[in-house]
């Protein structure tokens, strides 16, 4: 069980600033999460052999061009900020040397 003393040691590693009112509370809501966390402590997951849930599947795709009406086009030219051609301008972030 969280006492208000613990409680208010670690409101001030936080710097955080409780009223009188809320510290019995909140220390009744840190008991109720840390039993929460016992509970997932508890729980049987299996890992596979690098230590994660669950299988992890790349989910790149191939790059392809693909083409683009010259509808949709001049639809999206248009929400540019700058234009030149039927390109969008944008400002030179990169420095050559």
């Amino acid at each position: 069980m969280v006492t208000v003393k613990e409680l208010e040691h670690l409101a001030a590693l936080a710097r955080i600033k409780l009223a009188e009112e809320e510290k019995a509370p909140l220390a009744k809501e840190f008991d109720s999460i840390l039993g929460y966390v016992d509970q997932l402590k508890k729980a049987d997951v299996k890992l596979d052999a690098e230590g994660r849930v669950g299988a992890v599947k790349n989910a790149m795709r191939l790059d392809a061009v693909e083409p683009i009406s010259s509808e949709d086009r001049e639809r999206l030219l248009a929400e540019a900020r700058d234009r030149e051609g039927d390109f969008v301008a944008v400002k030179k972030i990169i420095a050559q040397d």
